[in-house]
Formats: structure tokens, sequence, C-alpha cells
């Protein structure tokens, strides 16, 4: 099997704006993404073709995956204490923990476009930020992490014995986001009071990294409790915003990669081949399959494709 990233068999359904057809609102939303994502992306230019859509979607993604730091005053959880907090907008999670289920929901799914992005993003913000001194660790274990999300055939084995030390925190949120993509209705109260167990036990770190630790009513047992149901709610909504809304929005209209500096101001391709490690590379493009597009993987497993009279549409 090839290291190369697999190249899809067949185009795009839904090619993306030109820079040139989007009015001034929507270019400058583009900016923004371009500044906040670090690349020119398909996703907002795909999306370009919905003016109202790309001008909001920039900063709703960016709440539920990027945005941390910035906070806000809300009223005493303890109200016996009353009056009112610091207590975040977002960042609830660790962007760790956000990559590592952004990525197995997006491996589960077979979906292209955040399978080859989000491996990008992943590795190099394990890469950055995972807790080891010597950058060359940091990267070896970004490697193992993220190959051991799920295996060539797209079974989950970040929980099998010999993986990788995930912490109890990261297997809690993987637990809990691969079973809401196999069957949401299957989810149980028990499954979700005990990931709110341990993200109840990781809070008053998350607190302290937030600096929320210097400003009173932030250490009591209904803060943390508060700032615990606000990490649910984010794990949530990431698993959700991927898993059901953009790995098959990707899927659906066959969203390319960026290809060429021309016309997509970046060639990502070759972006994803000088970063990834070869190991997640050949993992991918098992899951990817001779189309390119996780329809038919390389294990035989998974639907069908059928022919589809979708055809591309002219920008």
């Amino acid at each position: 099997m090839t290291d190369e990233l697999v190249l899809p068999t067949t185009g795009t359904r839904v090619p993306p704006l030109p820079r040139a057809r989007m009015n001034a609102e929507v270019e400058a939303a583009y900016e923004l993404s371009i500044a906040t994502w670090g690349i020119p992306s398909n996703l907002f230019r795909t999306m370009a073709h919905h003016p109202a859509l790309a001008i909001t979607e920039v900063p709703y993604a960016n709440s539920v995956i990027f945005d941390a730091g910035v906070l806000t005053d809300i009223p005493n959880p303890d109200t016996d204490q009353g009056g009112t907090v610091r207590y975040p907008t977002s960042g609830f999670l660790d962007r760790v923990t956000k990559e590592l289920v952004i990525n197995v929901v997006s491996l589960l799914n077979r979906s292209r476009y955040s399978i080859t992005h989000h491996t990008v993003i992943g590795y190099n913000t394990l890469s950055e930020l995972l807790p080891d001194p010597d950058p060359d660790t940091r990267a070896q274990l970004a490697e193992a992490m993220l190959l051991h999300l799920v295996d060539d055939q797209g079974t989950p084995t970040f929980d099998r014995p010999g993986a990788p030390p995930y912490t109890d925190l990261h297997l809690a949120c993987l637990r809990l986001a691969a079973a809401t993509q196999a069957n949401p209705h299957g989810i149980t109260d028990d499954q979700v009071r005990d990931t709110h167990r341990t993200l109840l036990d990781h809070a008053p770190a998350a607190i302290t990294a937030h600096g929320l630790d210097q400003y009173p009513g932030t250490d009591t047992p209904a803060y943390h409790n508060a700032y615990a149901t606000g990490m649910l709610v984010e794990l949530t909504w990431l698993t959700v915003h991927f898993s059901g809304l953009l790995n098959v929005w990707f899927t659906v209209l066959h969203t390319f990669d960026e290809a060429s500096v021309t016309d997509d101001e970046i060639d990502f391709i070759t972006v994803y081949n000088t970063t990834v490690p070869a190991t997640i590379r050949r993992r991918n493009n098992a899951l990817l399959g001779p189309t390119g597009w996780g329809d038919h993987p390389l294990n035989g497993t998974g639907p069908q494709s059928a022919v589809s009279s979708v055809e591309a549409l002219t920008p």
C-alpha cells in the first residue's frame, strides 16, 4: 500500500467558490478562517455558495474547536454564596482531547476531508502540546496516539492493551464519542454519569489552566460541577458537530482537499504527505479505500457506493 495520500477517482460534487465570486462579507470571513485555521480551505469555499452559512461558520466552529481564554460573568452556581463568578465562554476541554475526539469520529465515519485535515491539525497540535519537554518524544507520542485510535479496518483500538498512554480523560471522552457515533440511541444514563464524573475529576486542573483559580468562588463543589457540565456539553457538541454534520456533509458533497496553489491557494496534499507520519497515512489510505472517498475501504466493509447522478456544479 502506498504511503502517499490516495487521490479520489472522481471529482468533487460542488466545486469550491472562487474568491472572485465572494462578496466583501464572505471574503472577510474567508480571511478570518485562514487566520484561525491556518490555511485556505475548501470547507469554507464550498460553504461560500451559501453566504450566511459561510459568514457564521467561522465564529461558530471556532467556539467549539479552537477558542479558549475568553471569560464572562455568570450567576454563581453556588446559590448560597450568590453574586457572580468568572466563567469561560468556550474551551472547556483542552485542545489535545478535542483533536483526539475529532479524529476518532472522522476515522470511524471514513470522512475524507475531516480525516486528511484533522490528521494534520491533530498531529501538529499533539506534537506541540503533549506534556513532555522533548519535542521528538512529543512527536512520537502524537503519532502513536493518533495511529491507535482505530485500526486499518476502522475498529476502535484506543481501549486495547498496549495502546499509547491516553489519560483517563482522553479515554472517557473517546469512549463516549465512539459510542455516540455508533448509536446515539444506545447511550445510557450510566455512560453520561460516568463521563461527567471523570470530567468532574479533571475540572480543577482545567479551571487552573484557564487561570480561573485566581478568582473568588471558583473553588466550590458547585462551581466544579458547573464547569464539568460545560465540558460535557462541549464534548458531546463537538462529537456530533463532526460525526453528525461535517463528516456527513463532506461525504455527500465529496469535498476534496486543496490540491493547487493556483486554484486553491495551497497545495494541502503535499502538506499532508510531508507532515503526517507514514504509519498514519497507510492506515488512513486503508480506510479511504481505492476510490479515495471511504465508500469502499480496503477491508471490504462499510456501505457500498451507489452510482450517482450528481455531477459537479459550475461555480
